[in-house]
């Protein structure tokens, strides 16, 4: 085999490269002409500032799984609490249901239907809607059953870990005050 080609069979011989790397040898300084790498000092409050760095994977891993706990601490805490219906006790109707509701509703219905444009029928509808709804929303009753005091702290721990959690994701105190200032939900000092 001829070591002579190189370069899709163009020949170059080897005292022309032997010289172009003689050439950049002499173009580079000596190594002792060269500067040592100098170090910039560093003050005290320089260390107490919050850095603009990027958050690691380490403080990723603790935000979202403090997301993850409070989600299922609330989950524990909503399983426990059991709702029941009173009977419309926030309007003072005690015996009263939905039915007398339903004229006006159906009144609405009929005045939409014979003319689509008739702001009056749009009214009714909605003024009934929202009677209904704020009806089933105030005869709900919310109770909370007792609990031993060893259940209430094993549905309340995930809570108080997940927010320790989601604190040290942001990078601690100083971290959440940086990124309240930083979304303007916080006043700058000057």
């Amino acid at each position: 085999m001829n070591n002579d080609k190189c370069c899709g069979g163009q020949q170059q011989p080897d005292d022309k490269v032997e010289k172009k790397l003689a050439e950049l040898e002499q173009s580079l300084p000596p190594l002792t002409a060269r500067s040592p790498l100098q170090v910039a000092p560093v003050a005290s409050k320089d260390l107490l500032q919050v850095d603009n760095k990027a958050p690691t994977l380490k403080d990723d891993f603790y935000y979202f799984s403090g997301i993850g706990l409070i989600v299922f601490g609330l989950l524990i805490f909503f399983q426990h609490i059991r709702v029941g219906t009173g009977l419309f006790q926030a309007l003072g109707l005690t015996g009263g249901g939905f039915g007398l509701l339903m004229l006006p509703l159906l009144l609405g219905i009929g005045m939409i239907v014979y003319n689509s444009k008739n702001k009056l029928g749009y009214l009714i509808i909605s003024v009934t809607c929202a009677i209904i709804f704020y009806g089933v929303l105030a005869s709900l009753i919310m109770t909370f059953p007792s609990v031993s005091l060893l259940g209430l702290i094993f549905m309340l721990a995930p809570l108080a870990a997940g927010g320790a959690f989601v604190v040290r994701g942001l990078g601690g105190p100083k971290g959440v005050e940086y990124h309240l200032r930083k979304q303007g939900l916080l006043k700058s000092e000057k």
